[in-house]
């Protein structure tokens, strides 16, 4: 289904068939409240202001867009953020910092018909109010249009996920940001990728690319070190730290 937004999602930097790391806050009801949950998700920008994601089938973010259809695409520039939304879910220690209400505004969404239902009994004059992070100098708020399940090759062997192609409802840039990561921000999110398929290898029992992936972690840790600069990869990489030793216990 093609976006009926107008806007202009290019002022905020984004370029078509591009593959950009945001963070995704979805949403699920519970007892008549909004529960929200925020991932690192890879987005592409296609035509007619469509963009793709690739949620794995069993995450909270592939559950929630499932039930409510509603998603918002956090833009940050604190890398540690990374840290916390991908590791959170997998995270074996009981003191894991985690998103809080202190991480969240509100952003006022128009109920469409078709949500009314989900949102019955929590929506004022057919406005509801979800939250988005705080720290994100962009967000993109978007609606779940279809689905396809997909199947990836990749160092972990088949990997199935799910292609969910998101309408763009509007965007607000609160900001300015003209963040380009550096050399230790690009190594530390690929170390932060690197950690979430260290904890399937895990559950896989495949000792072999388990310790192959741990490998490229200690190398890509030694490295964000020796830089030793910038406070929010040195903060995200001890975090990794944490939740590597957290895997091998």
């Amino acid at each position: 289904m093609p976006s009926n937004f107008q806007g202009d999602l290019a002022s905020i930097g984004l370029e078509m068939n591009y593959l950009y790391e945001v963070l995704a806050t979805t949403y699920s009801i519970k007892n008549n409240k909004i529960v929200s949950n925020t991932a690192a998700m890879g987005i592409r920008l296609l035509e007619n202001n469509t963009i793709k994601i690739w949620p794995f089938p069993n995450t909270t973010t592939y559950k929630n867009l499932d039930s409510t259809k509603l998603i918002i695409l956090n833009f940050v520039d604190d890398i540690f953020l990374y840290a916390i939304a991908s590791l959170k879910g997998n995270y074996i220690s009981s003191s894991i910092e985690t998103f809080t209400e202190r991480h969240y505004n509100l952003y006022p969404f128009d109920v469409k018909n078709e949500h009314k239902a989900i949102f019955k009994g929590i929506t004022q004059d057919n406005v509801i109010h979800l939250p988005y992070l705080n720290q994100a100098w962009a967000i993109i708020s978007c609606v779940a249009t279809n689905k396809n399940q997909v199947v990836k090759i990749d160092s972990l062997g088949q990997v199935e996920l799910v292609e969910i192609s998101l309408s763009v409802i509007s965007y607000e840039k609160f900001k300015e940001s003209f963040k380009l990561y550096n050399r230790a921000e690009n190594l530390t999110l690929e170390t932060i990728i690197l950690a979430t398929k260290l904890y399937v290898a895990k559950e896989k029992k495949d000792k072999t690319v388990f310790n192959k992936i741990k490998y490229k972690i200690e190398e890509n840790v030694s490295e964000v070190l020796r830089f030793g600069k910038n406070t929010s990869a040195l903060k995200a990489i001890e975090y990794v730290k944490d939740y590597v030793s957290s895997l091998e216990s």
